[in-house]
């Protein structure tokens, strides 16, 4: 049986085990923006899936720039069948992390906690069954979502949309990647065989943009926390033999897995995800919890789940080689670091966890497939031996990789505090207070935003250049700012980034490796110039080089 798509208003269905099974064959669509030059657009004939976006777009009074970058963080302007990424009730200790009842190119969500698909029969008057089946519709009912987050005072121009795309997808990281994906544009060659187009947005710009930036365990990553309905909390070292790492793929985007597994009751989640694109790798459950992703709650105490951007149907398009290499590079740190021998019986799929109803039988609590027939272990366990520094399928018996940034016993280390005498300088309005327990030493200054130049500087000192991690400290609390920007200066340039201060006090959090010059003339500060709301704080800053 071959499958070769869908056309306008007619859609084929197959049971959601054939779908997961299929290895490449096409899921609908075609698209859109062919720009010719500067200014051109729709230069050719339309499409129908392109005059599909422009009529919701002009319908609903959505840019269509918008339902385009939001269609293909989706499923890269595919049209998936409901069955790909049907909802599945999970359990506490089993999870079912690609069941969260998602359909169609815009993503309406029909489960427990969200039903933006019930909303959009409701605006469209179309059936539920029609929105996740037809393509049109599903489209005019995201986008009919959208207009109604915004409400009847749309905003000029595409900046203004961010808020409604946070509420649309689970969180700012689905809005980051949106936005991202407006910033780069994107182009794609459908399982139609049209090449798509959508040309860059150079005028957005991501308002809470690494609107978390505490690091994760594995270096590079960043942390966006599970809520902790989805894992056990654990110690698992002493507790039970973590010896494997288990391959799922997330049936969705990188951002979207991550806002649900950041999303309450879900009880599922996995420890790391790892997007298409560039391999960047999100973590939402801390190494030594209990992810619940396998199915199974002794596969689950005994392994680290790593969930992959994409569709197990469509390998060729989603399945990089950014992706296999930041993936295998985690996995060696990962058997590195817990003494998991690097070999198939250790490192395995979804599809290779028993069903704990019946152990004879493999497939999940669901028959669950995932990485499919067009996962490539072959290369995949290459690359694994290859980061790991070994070509055998033994485990390497090297000393534990590092669980945070930096290494132990750098080789420089400054810490410059709000109090360091010389080294900070800030204006009056920047008020010094010690009523948070997390504060770093005696007290700590903190501002309310305000768009003024206003920075309080930390002057820091720097033997060579070179690399160097930098960190910040901060008391946290809910009502703080969750965008508090802080500026480093490297031999680059200036480097902006937003620290979210509701979450993550009292420790250091690790910002980034940046190369910093030689000399006293370098510095980071913190800025009051943020629309969102809360206090900001200037506390204490380190830089570590390794």
């Amino acid at each position: 049986m071959s499958f070769s798509g869908f056309t306008e208003g007619s859609q084929s269905h197959m049971d959601r085990r054939r779908f997961l099974k299929l290895s490449g064959a096409g899921v609908a669509g075609v698209f859109l923006l062919t720009a010719v030059g500067a200014g051109d657009v729709l230069a050719q004939a339309p499409s129908a899936l392109e005059r599909e976006f422009e009529k919701a777009a002009k319908e609903h009074e959505v840019p269509v720039e918008i339902l385009l970058a939001t269609g293909y963080v989706n499923t890269r302007w595919e049209m998936p069948p409901p069955e790909a990424s049907e909802y599945e009730e999970s359990e506490p200790g089993l999870g079912s992390p690609d069941g969260r009842g998602v359909y169609g190119i815009m993503a309406l969500t029909e489960n427990p906690r969200s039903d933006f698909l019930g909303e959009a029969a409701r605006l469209t008057r179309a059936s539920r069954e029609v929105l996740k089946t037809e393509r049109a519709a599903n489209i005019a009912g995201g986008a009919a979502v959208l207009g109604r987050i915004v409400g009847e005072d749309k905003p000029a121009g595409l900046n203004g949309w961010y808020g409604a795309l946070a509420e649309y997808g689970g969180g700012a990281v689905y809005a980051d990647q949106v936005f991202e994906t407006l910033g780069t544009g994107a182009s794609s060659t459908t399982s139609e065989g049209e090449r798509v187009t959508l040309k860059p947005q150079t005028d957005v710009r991501t308002p809470e943009r690494r609107f978390a930036l505490a690091a994760g365990e594995y270096p590079g990553s960043e942390f966006v926390a599970a809520h902790p309905d989805n894992y056990g909390v654990s110690s698992r070292e002493s507790t039970y033999n973590m010896d494997k790492v288990i391959v799922h793929v997330a049936q969705g985007s990188y951002s979207g897995t991550l806002s649900h597994f950041a999303t309450a009751g879900v009880y599922a989640s996995a420890h790391y995800t790892v997007r298409s694109a560039d391999g960047k790798v999100g973590q939402s459950v801390r190494e030594k919890d209990v992810g619940y992703h396998a199915g199974n709650l002794a596969y689950n105490r005994a392994s680290i789940g790593i969930e992959h951007e994409g569709f197990v149907s469509d390998p060729n398009r989603w399945f990089t080689d950014a992706m296999y290499r930041s993936s295998a590079r985690l996995t060696a740190y990962l058997c590195k670091k817990y003494d998991i021998p690097i070999d198939r019986a250790h490192v395995i799929g979804h599809n290779e966890v028993p069903d704990p109803d019946d152990p004879g039988r493999y497939g999940g609590i669901d028959n669950h497939t995932d990485p499919g027939g067009g996962w490539n272990w072959t290369k995949y366990m290459t690359y694994v031996r290859e980061a790991a520094g070994t070509a055998t399928t033994t485990a390497h018996p090297v000393t534990p990789a590092p669980t945070t940034k930096p290494v132990a016993s750098p080789t420089y280390s400054t810490v410059v505090g709000n109090g360091t005498a010389g080294r900070f300088f800030a204006s009056g309005d920047w008020k010094l207070g010690n009523f948070n327990s997390q504060r770093y030493g005696a007290d700590f200054r903190y501002a309310t935003p305000k768009a003024v130049s206003d920075l309080a500087t930390f002057k820091i000192s720097v033997p060579a250049t070179g690399q160097y991690d930098v960190f910040a400290w901060w008391p946290a609390h809910s009502s703080y700012n969750p965008a508090a920007p802080i500026q480093i200066s490297t031999t680059t340039g200036v480097r902006t980034l937003k620290l979210n201060q509701r979450i993550s006090g009292g420790r250091w959090v690790y910002l980034g490796a940046f190369t910093l010059g030689k000399g006293d003339g370098g510095y980071i500060r913190m800025s009051r110039w943020t629309a969102s709301a809360g206090p900001i704080f200037a506390d204490a800053v380190r830089i570590a080089r390794r």
